[in-house]
């Protein structure tokens, strides 16, 4: 069954996708069966026991687990009965100080907050553990992206911070780049291929040049 998850400020994590197990296109199937005349989504339900995901902004899916972040913590939920998920773990104060976003690649999670890109192990996905002076100081940072060994952070009025990850338990900074001052409001950055080259496309809150 294929569902999709998304995350709601107001009505937390909210599965799309058809109840109906018993149906042709269970889930979001819909999508999948080669007729683009049905491509018709469906609310299955929300999720927020206890207000718990109240104030979700951003989720990332590593195997059955979403990692969701919300205003104060990450919240890991167990997605392996998508009509009955259940929260396996909360992390918050002091280990994380307003948690922004994450990114997770193999046996670590990445995750950015108020003091900078911290590093969790998640070896078991349902249990991420915090490595001990694994952070980087970053005053403004407010979304990551891992590409191979570079951990490349929208760092706010800093510009871009590009961090050396390769190895996870020590991260390093490698350099600030900010196009000569142009760069003072990057709210997000991605890594992609535009003719056999790779680039960066930075979101820029009040300038937006494109960076290689």
């Amino acid at each position: 069954m294929e569902y999709l998850y998304v995350a709601d400020k107001e009505e937390s994590l909210v599965i799309v996708g058809n109840l109906d197990l018993h149906s042709k296109s269970p889930g979001v199937g819909t999508l999948l069966d080669g007729n683009p005349g049905n491509n018709f989504l469906k609310r299955a339900s929300a999720f927020n026991p206890g207000g718990i995901l109240t104030g979700a902004r951003r989720i990332t899916i590593a195997g059955t687990y979403a990692d969701i972040i919300t205003e104060k913590n990450l919240v890991v939920v167990d997605l392996n009965n998508p009509l009955a998920p259940q929260v396996t773990a909360t992390i918050g104060a002091p280990v994380l100080d307003g948690p922004a976003a994450i990114a997770i690649q193999f046996r670590y999670a990445f995750v950015v907050d108020r003091q900078g890109l911290k590093v969790l192990d998640v070896t078991d996905l349902a249990q991420p553990k915090p490595i001990s002076n694994a952070l980087v100081p970053l005053a403004d940072a407010r979304n990551i992206y891992i590409a191979c060994t570079y951990a490349y952070i929208s760092a706010g009025k800093e510009g871009l911070a590009i961090v050396d990850v390769e190895k996870p338990d020590a991260p390093k900074l490698d350099q600030m780049f900010n196009a000569g001052g142009q760069l003072n409001d990057v709210n997000d950055v991605k890594i992609g291929m535009v003719t056999a080259s790779a680039f960066a496309f930075v979101a820029d809150g009040k300038k937006w040049p494109a960076c290689p």
